[in-house]
């Protein structure tokens, strides 16, 4: 009797204690990820991070193309203002021709230019001549590292450079294509290409600076700054230095009282 209620009781426990053990092992992996849900996880999560660094070097990168094309565009205008603040600010004494030369060249590729200014405190490179704003400067385009730079030369009139130097170099814009001259005969009122006269301004100089677009390696239409400079300054006339003394006169000072 004592067995067979044993053997009942067993049978009894028996079911209770499976479902136990299963219910167990259900809520253990009911907390778990299998491992293709891990591999989908890491998936989308590669997916987001390479997303974010794409984005991330687009910023960067058109961040880049605006620094440079703003630094270009800078240098552009300081070319240009450069160019004309020479050119309206330009002085001859006829005493002094070999001094004040006005000297050209558009016979090459590119126009080049000479001339002695009395320049304002804020052109480039005046901090390095401090009280001298009298000063030879000198415009061309020069190949430099596979392009042409447009390069400035200025020097002191009253400090003559020595033997075997050479004005210092300033580059005012890199990548130049273009760099045209004409000047406005007064006499046919027509724009000239050359300008043989070394003792006398044009009354205008017309000139024309282009650039070259790294993509298609030719001149950019629309980067192509073309400027009309009105020369206000005239030839110093010998006689304006050395006044005629009036009839009769000894033409020597009067001695102060």
């Amino acid at each position: 009797m004592k067995i067979h209620l044993n053997t009942i009781g067993l049978q009894c426990r028996g079911p209770e204690t499976n479902r136990a053990k299963e219910s167990g092992v259900r809520a253990g992996s009911a907390h778990a990820f299998t491992l293709i849900e891990i591999m989908v996880a890491v998936g989308v999560l590669g997916g987001l991070m390479v997303a974010i660094f794409a984005s991330w070097h687009v910023i960067v990168r058109s961040s880049q193309i605006g620094i440079t094309a703003s630094v270009e565009a800078h240098r552009t205008r300081v070319a240009v203002r450069s160019l004309t603040d020479a050119m309206t600010s330009a002085i001859i004494y006829e005493l002094n021709m070999p001094y004040y030369a006005f000297l050209t060249d558009t016979t090459e590729s590119f126009a080049a230019f000479s001339l002695v200014s009395r320049l304002p405190s804020t052109f480039p490179g005046s901090g390095l001549f401090f009280d001298q704003p009298l000063r030879r400067v000198t415009f061309s385009v020069e190949p430099t590292n596979s392009m042409h730079q447009l390069i400035m030369r200025q020097n002191p009139i009253l400090s003559p450079l020595d033997q075997g130097q050479e004005p210092y170099p300033m580059v005012l814009a890199n990548n130049v294509g273009e760099f045209k001259m004409e000047f406005l005969d007064i006499q046919s009122g027509e724009w000239v290409p050359e300008w043989g006269f070394t003792n006398q301004m044009p009354a205008m100089i017309r000139f024309s600076l282009g650039f070259i677009s790294p993509a298609s390696g030719k001149v950019d239409e629309n980067r192509i700054i073309k400027r009309i400079v009105q020369i206000p300054a005239g030839t110093v006339r010998a006689a304006w230095q050395r006044p005629v003394s009036p009839a009769g006169a000894s033409g020597n000072p009067r001695q102060l009282q």
